[in-house]
């Protein structure tokens, strides 16, 4: 098969080598058709790249299955190739490639599967990369200022808190009361357990010693436990596919078009964002996903390829990163009591006369 193929490749260049030959016979040769012979000069000799073996469509062009051949230059149009590194290796055949036809850019592509079945969607996504969907809210996407090929940063931002590693359930623990006769000669012993009050006032709490009185006091807590709050930056430089829902036909990221005369009807708030990640990083978003974190996305600049790495953030690196101490407990305090705080209001400005 081998020697098959290599004994075609020899024949296709020796036609085109003879093509060539009389190419420069009927061009300069006028004396062999009853003229006088003139002496022209050759026209220059480059090369073009063939295929030397069949390549199956979406397959990898490999060196091995091109050769070069001699062809005048000024018959060597814009799509074609001129040498093997110029292709080998880093095209996929969009076609399947027969033996001895020349190589050009029509019948090559840069991945596998272009001329598949499927949405156009996913012909932009590289290979290796995967797309998906998160929520997005005003505040969470710069303002909807995110546009499709935009690159982004993405950070979560959840709760944390203390489990009973046994009961999987929110610590602290539900205490209860167990009584019992004791052991009795020749009887089993006899327990029963009862919870005192139930619920939350029977919450498990600690045994402190009273500096003042000097006596041992049992402390419960006097509301549930508190989450602690974290955020942090999962992902850097993730390129935009698209902002909002995609279309269902036609053009998938295109506006729907509007008949000629009618008002075209208000766009849509986005809700959604797609994203293009890495395999690991699509399970890793799915994970977050349903744990139902807050999703935050800053926009990066085109220009800033390079970003730090940054710190997770809690109350603690609050406090020691920006030099904030909590407020001492002063014999005086604010009146009306603040327990939450609200935006103030600004009343309307006055007319300028």
């Amino acid at each position: 098969m081998r020697r098959s193929g290599i004994l075609l490749v020899v024949i296709v260049v020796l036609i085109l080598a003879l093509s060539v030959a009389a190419y420069f016979v009927i061009s300069g040769g006028g004396g062999l058709f009853g003229g006088e012979a003139q002496a022209t000069e050759a026209p220059p000799l480059s090369t073009i790249v063939i295929m030397a073996q069949p390549v199956s469509r979406d397959d990898l062009i490999p060196a091995a299955a091109l050769v070069e051949i001699p062809y005048p230059e000024e018959q060597i149009s814009a799509s074609m190739f001129r040498k093997i590194r110029d292709v080998a290796d880093i095209y996929y055949a969009k076609y399947p490639l027969e033996q001895g036809i020349p190589l050009t850019k029509e019948l090559i592509s840069e991945r596998p599967g272009v001329l598949q079945g499927g949405s156009d969607v996913a012909r932009t996504i590289d290979a290796g990369k995967t797309a998906i969907t998160l929520p997005i809210s005003r505040l969470g996407a710069v303002g909807y200022a995110i546009r499709d090929g935009d690159r982004v940063n993405v950070i979560v931002t959840t709760n944390f808190v203390d489990l009973d590693s046994t009961f999987q359930s929110l610590t602290p623990n539900y205490t209860a009361m167990v009584l019992g006769t004791g052991f009795l000669p020749e009887q089993l012993p006899i327990l029963s357990m009862s919870i005192n009050s139930g619920g939350s006032a029977s919450a498990q709490g600690r045994a402190e010693l009273d500096p003042t009185l000097n006596q041992a006091m049992y402390l419960v807590p006097s509301e549930t436990q508190r989450p602690r709050l974290i955020s942090q930056m999962i992902l850097q430089d993730i390129q935009v596919l698209h902002v909002g829902q995609f279309n269902l036909t036609g053009d998938q990221t295109a506006a729907p078009t509007v008949p000629e005369g009618e008002t075209p009807p208000p766009t849509p708030i986005p809700d959604i964002v797609t994203l293009i990640v890495s395999p690991q990083e699509a399970v890793s978003l799915t994970y977050l996903l349903y744990s139902q974190v807050k999703f935050t996305l800053t926009l990066r600049s085109p220009d800033d390829p390079n970003f730090p790495l940054v710190e997770a953030v809690t109350l603690q690196h609050l406090l020691s990163q920006y030099n904030i101490s909590p407020p001492a407990k002063l014999p005086y305090g604010l009146n009306p009591r603040i327990d939450v705080l609200t935006e103030p209001s600004v009343p309307a400005s006055a007319t300028v006369q």
